[in-house]
C-alpha cells in the first residue's frame, strides 16, 4: 500500500524500507491464537517498466501465550519473502506476481513453520480521479506442510480505497478476508487503515493500523528511501 505513488512512475526505480510493528493476537508462523509481536522488517524493491521484484525480511521479539504469559521473549531472524511482479496492464494496472518464502525464522522460536512456501497474487490498482484511487488483490499460497499438523492452502482477498488530502499526503483503508494456514485456527475478516506522507522526493512515511475478526491489531511505521533518481 506504500507503494501506491511508484504506479505514476515509468521510470526505474529501487526502493529501500525498514520499519517497526507491533502486533497482538494470532500468530500464522506456530498455530496459536494468542501472542504478541514486535518486528522490524527491512527490505529492498526495484521497479522497471512492467517489471518488479522485491525481497524483504524482519527482525522479530515474540511473546506467546499460552496459560500464562512467558517470562521471556525470544528473539530472532524471521522469514525472508521474495517477489516477482509483472504488470499486465497499465493505468489501470493489473499485475501478476509470483511469491516465494524462505523460511530462514527459526521453528523452536515460533518464528517460522521451518517450510518454504509460493503463491501467486492478482493486484489492481485505478484512480478513479485526481484524488481518489481503489485497489484489490487476491492471492492463493501453496503451504509447506510439517509433519502432524494439519495445515491448508489458503487465499487472502482484500478491497480497498485511498484519498490524497494534500500533494504530500493520502489516507485510505482496505477490507480484507484471510484464511489461517491451519485448519485449527479460524479464518478472519479484517480492516486495515493507512497514511503515506512523501517527505520529500527520495523520502516517505506509511503508518497503518489493523483490527480483525479473531480481536487481532497491529499498527507499524515504515520509512522508503528511493535509490535512484
Amino acid at each position: 500500500m506504500g507503494a501506491f505513488p511508484s504506479y505514476a512512475s515509468a521510470q526505474p526505480q529501487a526502493q529501500l524500507m525498514f520499519g517497526a510493528f507491533y502486533s497482538n493476537g494470532q500468530n500464522e508462523s506456530v498455530s496459536t491464537t494468542n501472542s504478541e509481536i514486535i518486528g522490524f522488517p527491512v527490505g529492498l524493491s526495484y521497479q522497471d517498466n512492467r517489471w518488479s521484484a522485491s525481497v524483504f525480511t524482519s527482525y522479530l521479539r515474540t511473546y506467546r501465550y499460552d496459560q500464562v504469559k512467558l517470562n521471556k521473549p525470544v528473539s530472532g531472524i524471521g522469514d525472508t519473502f521474495l517477489s516477482l511482479g509483472y504488470d499486465l496492464m497499465q493505468a489501470p494496472w493489473v499485475t501478476l506476481s509470483l511469491n516465494h518464502k524462505l523460511p530462514t525464522g527459526s521453528v523452536d522460536d515460533g518464528t517460522s513453520t521451518g517450510k518454504s512456501d509460493t503463491g501467486v497474487q492478482l493486484d489492481y490498482f485505478s484512480s478513479l480521479n485526481d484524488t481518489q484511487s481503489i485497489f484489490s488483490s487476491l492471492s492463493y499460497k501453496v503451504t509447506g506442510k510439517v509433519d502432524g499438523v494439519d495445515m491448508k492452502d489458503p487465499i487472502f482477498a482484500s478491497v480497498g480505497l485511498s484519498q490524497s488530502i494534500s500533494d504530500s499526503t493520502y489516507i485510505g483503508a482496505s477490507l480484507g478476508y484471510n484464511q489461517s494456514i491451519y485448519k485449527s485456527v479460524s479464518d478472519t475478516t479484517g480492516v486495515t487503515v493507512f497514511s503515506g506522507v512523501q517527505v520529500d522526493k527520495r523520502r516517505q512515511l506509511f503508518f497503518s493500523g489493523s483490527y480483525d475478526s479473531s480481536k487481532n491489531y497491529q499498527f507499524g511505521i515504515n520509512f522508503s528511501l528511493q535509490l535512484l533518481q
